[in-house]
């Protein structure tokens, strides 16, 4: 919007003035495009349009970071990442809780799902081979925890 305002600004005073504007605007200011009003407008306008655009970009990216958060200004993209923590009039009843509930189940089963194909598609890749050496040596030291708990549980007796 700000970029539209500009360009159509520019273009008003540049058919609106002489050819030679921009050569003493953007050149050496002589005593004559100081005289000319034309000349003046067009130069404070450039100014203004200047500070106003340093001005909004930092407005933007203080409101992008988050700095005006205080003051009621949360970006879209915080409210994008944690929708239940931003979210207002935020109500759940049973039915929702269940959804939320089979939602997240199902998240994990194709979580699991999209890891056994991995795991069938690279089945002799160093890292499958690590995977399991990895999980079997976990359940061996779970075996042998329950070994000795039965061990101990008869020879108590």
């Amino acid at each position: 919007m700000f970029k539209n305002l500009l360009i159509i600004t520019l273009l008003f005073y540049s058919f609106s003035t002489k050819s030679n504007t921009f050569s003493e605007v953007f050149g050496s200011e002589g005593a004559a495009g100081i005289e000319n009003p034309k000349t003046r407008s067009l130069s404070y306008t450039l100014q203004y349009s200047t500070l106003i655009g340093s001005i909004g970009y930092v407005a933007k990216q203080l409101h992008d970071t988050g700095f005006l958060e205080p003051l009621g200004y949360t970006p879209k993209q915080f409210e994008k990442l944690s929708p239940l923590a931003y979210k207002k009039n935020f109500i759940t009843d049973k039915h929702s809780a269940s959804i939320i509930g089979v939602n997240q189940r199902v998240d994990e089963l194709n979580y699991v799902n999209n890891l056994k194909k991995k795991l069938v598609q690279n089945r002799y890749s160093i890292r499958s081979i690590e995977s399991r050496n990895t999980g079997n040596f976990v359940k061996s030291v779970n075996n042998i925890s329950n070994r000795l708990s039965v061990i101990e549980r008869y020879y108590d007796k």
